[in-house]
């Protein structure tokens, strides 16, 4: 296959990738059909060597790279930054949370789990400030 018809495809699914999952699978499969289009350029016309190139690229980067990449973008704030507008907010725990403890919190009239992310107890219905949101659940601190 000609060389630009491999970094085309590379690119397109890049763009896809970056535009709509944010899972890396595409990003990984697109890297493949970059580094096979560079391939070609640099001389390598063979068809099947292209294409078993590609295939064996695109199964090591899903299987060993994407989980990789996946973990460096959750230490970089990239899954969590949809809830970024929560922290600093007034949450009110639904319930006694004790040290450390978990339980529930009301935050915009949502229930959510908390954490009490003190070293001290919350009592129910006290204004508490939103440190962070990890998955699904709000770090609180009394204020």
């Amino acid at each position: 296959m000609a060389w630009w018809l491999w970094i085309a495809i590379g690119i397109v699914l890049l763009v896809i990738e970056a535009g709509a999952t944010r899972e890396f699978t595409l990003f990984c499969i697109g890297s493949s059909a970059l580094a096979v289009g560079l391939m070609t350029v640099l001389g390598i016309y063979n068809l099947p060597v292209q294409f078993v190139s590609f295939a064996l690229l695109s199964i090591a980067t899903v299987f060993w790279v994407r989980d990789w990449l996946r973990e460096a973008a959750s230490h970089t704030g990239l899954r969590e930054h949809e809830f970024g507008n929560v922290i600093g907010q007034i949450a009110f725990p639904l319930e006694d949370l004790i040290p450390f403890g978990f339980g529930k919190a009301e935050l915009r009239g949502t229930t959510w789990s908390a954490h009490n992310a003190s070293n001290v107890s919350i009592p129910r219905g006290r204004r508490c400030k939103v440190m962070t949101v990890k998955g699904l659940t709000l770090w609180i601190l009394p204020e």
